[in-house]
């Protein structure tokens, strides 16, 4: 599914490795806020993604350490958000029953966690299509710079590329839809303590 056209308005559109250079151009011109939301409830993470492969072959164990390991990657970064004073959150929307994606994703966002991670979760319910109109994958950098996640056509996500905008419109739109969705979040362990 592809994100409405409202959030495409003004955008440039990116392949997955100039995604990967648009977040590093504006992660270093990040000054406040970094506020991320996922909805998808079944991903494909990049190919040859091995703490997911031992985890779809029932191999816990490993998964696990192969997310400690994915994560401690990024301890610079959650160093670099504590250091800065930066507002950082991870809003997740999930619906139940777990997908096998979601129950291996809160795998490693306990990992994350426990590094520093501001992760939100909000209940769906079970039956709203996800992604939707309203609801889709994006990054949002202060109030000037938004990246939305292309997964290509397919029921299953598996990033393809995406999209940059600055258009202040569609920027002040996402912002109201995360503010809206924390709004209904719990953190992380509350969730997981419920589950």
């Amino acid at each position: 599914m592809h994100p409405p056209a409202w959030a495409l308005a003004n955008s440039t559109r990116l392949d997955f490795d100039e995604f990967g250079v648009a977040f590093a151009s504006a992660w270093s011109q990040l000054k406040s806020r970094f506020l991320k939301l996922e909805c998808w409830q079944r991903y494909w993470e990049a190919e040859g993604n091995r703490s997911q492969t031992a985890y779809d072959r029932g191999d816990i164990d490993t998964a696990r350490e192969l997310l400690r390991a994915e994560a401690e990657v990024d301890r610079p970064l959650y160093q670099d958000i504590r250091t800065r004073g930066i507002e950082y959150a991870r809003v997740r929307l999930v619906q139940e029953p777990l997908t096998p994606y979601l129950k291996y994703e809160l795998l490693s966002y306990r990992i994350r966690a426990d590094l520093g991670e501001n992760i939100e979760v909000v209940r769906r319910d079970d039956d709203a299509r996800l992604p939707s109109e309203g609801h889709f994958d994006f990054l949002l950098f202060d109030r000037t710079t938004a990246l939305i996640h292309d997964y290509g056509s397919a029921e299953v996500g598996r990033q393809t590329g995406g999209w940059l905008t600055r258009d202040s419109n569609v920027i002040a739109r996402l912002e109201q839809t995360v503010a809206d969705l924390r709004q209904q979040a719990v953190p992380l362990n509350e969730y997981l303590a419920r589950t």
